[in-house]
């Protein structure tokens, strides 16, 4: 089962197709300017789902409260179960 991630606050970061180019520079600030138009960004607000969001950057996300792991819900908890 994946893990999945909820973000706390509103949150950017580069789709996982563009994290490649960010790393291979070492970071945004390193791109040239035309490297850095090729990067797409997704933005997300505080409730939504952001389980793309770069394995590299999960640690300190969860650690500074920025992101929550999701559990899932059990057969019961879920909307209109049967009981």
């Amino acid at each position: 089962m994946t893990t999945k991630f909820r973000a706390l606050v509103g949150l950017t970061y580069p789709t996982p197709s563009s994290l490649k180019a960010v790393a291979k520079a070492g970071g945004m600030s390193k791109l040239t300017d035309e490297e850095r138009a090729k990067v797409v960004l997704k933005s997300v607000k505080a409730g939504s789902l952001c389980d793309d969001i770069p394995e590299s950057s999960r640690k300190w996300l969860l650690k500074s409260k920025c992101i929550e792991e999701v559990l899932p819900k059990s057969a019961s908890q879920r909307k209109g179960a049967k009981k």
